[in-house]
């Protein structure tokens, strides 16, 4: 529109900017032969099938020329063509800013064919004319261009009543004594009849109530004022021909008009001009007194405003200079028919409002003036009320004519955001109704209406947390996908309950005890519930999180659990490793069923996956699941689960790791899954082990010891463990030095609220030292500032692969530590690596560095630990 506006249609700028704006159009239409979406506007949102869009400048400014023509929404059917694109934005832009042009300009174009592929929704008081569409508002400008006598004479009741009764003296030699209220003619008259023109008539007291033609001949009257008084030649004598000619009921209501009018002049400031100001009170005050009195209803009004709205069409063409300017100024000019509407429900005294928005007539009122009246209620705190009107609104869903189910779905769209004010179930019952009626309903237009109004619910009660309601969303769900299947399909992803379950859970896992309702809703949407609940399971820091997540599991039944169970089976390798964690508490059985066929698909980063998985599940006999899987797990992850083996506490795993911790038997393996397999048997603390222990510490080979100084450390750390007496003994007889035996493996702590523990003691370093990190990825430097006997700590220079395995080579001084590592998350700039394989040498110069900073500063060691740095 302001490529049009700007350059013209046929510019190369506008050309391009229509061609992707059309591209963007049929990308966002849904496929099949009734598809469409609707472009919907809540106060100075634009909404797309319910959905509220973000809001800019240009968004708000679109959705204020929406409400400000009256225009509810805009449906696009997949069979819009091109050519009726580029015909509703040459009309938006031939329109301006003006909102009844606007109006105008869009049904000269498309008209209010049924089957158009553009349609245009409106909900109004008076109903939208082609007639009305020229209409404009001089009842908010004052006709400040005009002469200055004129415009004196326009805003004077006082002048008018004298040129009246000038007029009225000239024709039967006297005026009247008294007058009959606004809106009636006397019933009687004293003296001669009024038509003879001889005597002067006085009123009785007796009233008739005008005519509907009677009102209308006196705002013909006014407009001949207007014209007359528009001519600058104009003379007194042409005003009182005019008046002579009126009809006297005409001239008499007329006159009692001017005269109330008069009366309020001094309390009043307004720049609505005179002639607009009689017109618009008699048109409102006679449409209201006919609805008081029950003679017409709601949707008759709409007709009878709607003709005499009509009848002032000249009178504000007259008046119209004004708001030209205020248009051409690009200032968004509010449609007459809009300034009746609101001038209607404003007289209506409330207990008429009630009344009506109580009853079948409630989708005859505009939703805005049904907001309106629903926050004034709740301000004042009547809830009871509020709730009644809008239970009563969306009830007007069961009606039997199409129109007012139709403005009602119009209705519920924008006024979502209402239904959770009076508290309750309110929001819940409006979705379920809504959601009913969509599985039922067989009109494509009502349905696309429905589904905007049931996504713009669902959007509030997602908003809100209040799972009662989605929970109610849910079932509507089920029943579309029960009864038309393509629709829930089209909806699901608008609905986005799914994709808000993540925050949901973040919710029961704050909340102190999950909300019964918030469980109903994960149980409807079990399979993706438990997808986000294996995913958020692995990224749990604390026990208590774990365990949370663990008994909301439980609460959605075997349903859950079965999911669990397929995901494991038949899913993608990070989805099925996800699912490790909660079926170590839950169901180890399918556990070490499934996982021996999976794992040899899976590379190291899975296998890995599924050791620290089962690590967070806690599970007491998690010792004994891991050593049915060693025998298949990648070597690089072996060291890693034989330490979370020791720090499970299981010590039904003891006899494996006695003959794992055998010289002989450790031919095989890698030296460091060893020398863990000693270090957990130190953790276990059971008795079994020691004369293997013992035999590691003390054998000899003629006279040197039969085993690497480091192993003998480790064994010597287990014995001491398994029984301090052992301590002194081995300080004794086996040469190795206290400080190397200070610097060991830490024990598993129960209390400890972390869900993974520290298995070595973190020491920052005296001095950094460079490293290089190498794989088939190429070479990177890193500065190490934190060791410990399982990894580090280091600040790099480049993007690292985090997760990735990689050799390492830290150089001190003239001595080498050589290792392969994983590569794990850290801070910002940093990376963290786990030495996953080593020999026996390099971890003992290892030792001997974090000996040598620990007696340079005794305070090196790493304070309490956090719980975000696993290693």
């Amino acid at each position: 529109m302001k490529y049009v506006r700007l350059y013209g249609f046929g510019h190369k700028r506008t050309e391009g900017q229509f061609e992707i704006t059309w591209n963007e159009l049929q990308q966002g239409l849904p496929k099949g032969t009734d598809g469409g979406f609707l472009l919907g506007v809540s106060e100075h949102t634009l909404l797309l099938d319910g959905i509220a869009l973000e809001t800019g400048q240009a968004e708000r400014s679109f959705a204020q020329l929406l409400t400000t023509a009256g225009l509810a929404s805009i449906h696009f059917s997949n069979q819009v063509t091109v050519d009726d694109f580029a015909r509703l934005v040459r009309a938006f832009a031939l329109g301006g800013s003006k909102a009844q042009d606007v109006v105008k300009q869009i049904k000269d174009t498309f008209g209010d064919n049924k089957k158009a592929t553009i349609r245009i929704n409106e909900v109004r008081f008076v109903a939208a004319d082609p007639g009305t569409g020229d209409i404009t508002i001089a009842a908010q400008i004052a006709a400040q261009t005009l002469g200055p006598e004129f415009k004196q004479w326009l805003n004077d009741p006082q002048k008018l009543l004298q040129l009246i009764a000038a007029a009225e003296g000239a024709n039967s030699g006297g005026g009247m004594a008294g007058g009959a209220p606004v809106g009636s003619v006397p019933a009687s008259r004293s003296g001669t009849a009024a038509g003879d023109g001889t005597t002067g008539a006085v009123w009785t007291g007796g009233v008739v109530p005008l005519e509907e033609e009677e009102v209308i001949q006196a705002i013909r009257l006014l407009t001949r004022f207007g014209e007359v008084g528009s001519d600058p030649n104009v003379q007194p004598e042409q005003l009182q021909k005019e008046l002579t000619q009126a009809d006297s009921n005409t001239k008499l209501n007329v006159q009692q008009l001017l005269e109330s009018l008069a009366a309020n002049v001094p309390t009043e400031n307004t720049d609505t001009p005179l002639l607009m100001k009689a017109a618009e009170h008699m048109a409102i005050r006679f449409a209201l007194e006919r609805f008081q009195k029950g003679e017409v209803k709601v949707n008759a009004v709409h007709q009878m405003l709607e003709h005499m709205s009509r009848q002032m069409d000249t009178l504000r063409q007259i008046l119209k200079l004004q708001e030209d300017k205020m248009s051409k100024a690009g200032i968004l000019v509010e449609s007459h028919a809009d300034i009746l509407d609101r001038m209607f429900w404003a007289e209506v005294p409330e207990a008429g409002k009630k009344s009506v928005l109580l009853s079948n007539e409630a989708p005859c009122v505009p939703a805005r003036n049904v907001r309106q009246f629903v926050e004034l209620l709740l301000q004042r705190g009547d809830k009871e009320i509020a709730a009644s009107i809008l239970q009563n609104y969306f009830g007007c869903l069961d009606l039997k004519d199409a129109e007012p189910r139709r403005r009602t779905a119009i209705g519920l769209a924008q006024l979502a955001d209402l239904f959770a004010g009076p508290g309750g179930d309110l929001l819940g019952a409006a979705i379920r109704k809504v959601g009913e009626s969509l599985s039922k309903e067989p009109d494509p237009e009502m349905q696309s209406l429905l589904s905007a109004a049931f996504v713009r619910l669902s959007s509030e009660a997602s908003t809100r947390k209040l799972y009662s309601a989605l929970s109610e969303v849910c079932h509507g769900m089920d029943l579309m996908t029960k009864h038309r299947p393509v629709l829930a399909n089209e909806l699901r992803p608008r609905i986005g309950v799914e994709n808000r379950l993540p925050e949901f859970i973040e919710e029961a896992l704050r909340s102190p005890q999950v909300p019964q309702d918030l469980l109903q809703v994960l149980r409807r949407t079990s399979q993706a519930a438990v997808e986000h609940l294996a995913d958020r399971f692995f990224r749990c820091m604390r026990r208590d999180e774990c365990d949370r997540m663990v008994d909301v599991v439980k609460e959605l039944g075997p349903a859950g659990l079965q999911q669990l169970r397929e995901m494991l089976r038949a899913g993608q390798p990070r989805q099925a490793a996800s699912a490790v964690g909660l079926l170590s508490r839950l169901d180890v059985p399918t556990l070490l069923e499934l996982l021996p066929n999976r794992l040899p698909e899976w590379n190291r980063f899975y296998h890995d996956v599924v050791v620290r998985q089962i690590a967070y599940g806690a599970a007491f006999d998690r010792g004994r699941s891991l050593l049915e899987l060693l025998e298949i797990l990648d070597p690089l992850v072996l060291p890693q689960a034989v330490d979370e083996i020791g720090m499970s506490g299981d010590r039904s795993a003891v006899p494996p790791l006695v003959v794992m911790a055998e010289a002989g038997d450790a031919q095989g393996r890698s030296p460091l899954v060893q020398l863990k397999a000693v270090e957990s048997l130190g953790r276990l603390r059971e008795a079994e082990s020691v004369p293997v222990l013992r035999n590691l510490l003390e054998g000899k080979k003629m006279w040197k010891w039969s085993n690497h100084r480091e192993l003998r450390i480790a064994a010597a750390q287990a014995l001491a463990k398994i029984d301090p007496r052992y301590g002194s003994q081995v300080l004794a007889d086996s040469g190795l030095e206290p400080a190397e035996l200070a610097i060991a493996p830490l024990d598993s702590a129960p209390a400890c609220p972390w869900v993974r523990q520290r298995r070595y003691e973190r020491i920052v370093l005296r001095k950094t030292f460079s490293a290089t990190i190498s794989s088939s990825w190429g070479k990177s430097s890193i500065l190490v500032r934190e060791l410990s006997l399982g990894g580090g700590m280091g600040t790099k220079e480049d993007n690292l692969r985090v997760g990735s395995e990689a050799n390492i080579l830290i150089s001190v001084g003239v001595r080498q530590i050589r290792g392969q590592v994983l590569l794990r998350r850290a801070r910002v700039n940093e990376v963290g690596f786990e030495i996953v394989n080593t020999d026996l040498e390099s971890r003992y110069r290892l030792r001997r560095l974090l000996v040598e900073s620990l007696q340079h500063a005794p305070d090196a060691k790493n304070g309490d630990w956090d719980g975000k740095r696993k290693l």
